[in-house]
């Protein structure tokens, strides 16, 4: 199958109690969400010959025995990202690489505009989902992961495997009236026993370095970062290592 040799780029347009005794120093620069990568996918509402998209587009990327989807990256001159985005012949779009939702959501307009141009004037966007969202935070100190797992006991912390601790938190209960760890840790831990027949909770996981570097992945909203990243900012904030 074709590979084009050269990859350019589409230049279309208890709980309350403990927050309240901590003694908080403000570190000297706000903890700020670095949005790295947005996974979204949507439909496009038509079967699509993948050896015409190659044909056509002039700057994808397929080989079917190594993946069943053509790729093509669009750029996002907003953002300043590049969004790669997979085309399947059943009409499915998955996009990967943004960093924000909406370079995803008009990479894949753009994309839809071009296939309206290229005569499949029965293609639209359809079914728009965003399914993670990857992020980093510099808390602006070092932590004591340690001394985080005292902190906050439900932390997965194995340092002669990983040198970083994970934390797993589901937003959608952080303003819960009973809210505490523990009752948020239940709620994660019952969403690995679902069964299938609902949507799955959204679980955000932080790994947290002991540099003060922490990533978060698994949300499917800013929003959701959000709540999260205040929510444990306390817990890091009284591990910080002195």
């Amino acid at each position: 199958m074709n590979i084009k040799s050269e990859r350019d780029f589409i230049n279309m347009d208890d709980d309350e109690e403990f927050v309240s005794n901590i003694e908080v120093q403000i570190p000297s620069q706000p903890m700020v969400l670095n949005i790295y990568n947005v996974m979204a996918s949507a439909y496009s509402g038509i079967n699509i010959d993948l050896d015409w998209f190659v044909e056509s587009f002039g700057n994808t990327y397929y080989e079917p025995c190594e993946f069943p989807a053509a790729r093509v990256d669009i750029q996002h001159l907003e953002s300043n990202s590049i969004v790669t985005m997979s085309v399947f012949s059943n009409g499915k779009l998955q996009a990967t690489g943004g960093a924000t939702v909406a370079a995803s959501k008009v990479s894949m307009k753009k994309l839809i505009i071009k296939l309206r141009r290229l005569g499949m004037n029965k293609a639209k966007l359809l079914n728009f989902e965003v399914h993670n969202i990857q992020a980093v935070v510099d808390a602006g100190f070092p932590i004591n992961l340690r001394l985080l797992c005292s902190n906050y006991i439900y932390v997965d912390y194995e340092p002669e495997r990983n040198p970083g601790a994970k934390i797993r938190i589901p937003p959608d209960y952080i303003n819960d009236k009973e809210c505490n760890p523990e009752y948020l840790h239940k709620k994660t831990l019952a969403s690995q026993y679902n069964n299938g027949s609902k949507l799955k909770i959204e679980i955000v996981t932080l790994t947290v370095h002991f540099s003060g570097k922490i990533g978060m992945a698994g949300a499917r909203s800013i929003n959701s970062l959000d709540k999260v990243l205040n929510y444990i900012k306390p817990y890091l904030i009284k591990s910080r290592l002195t």
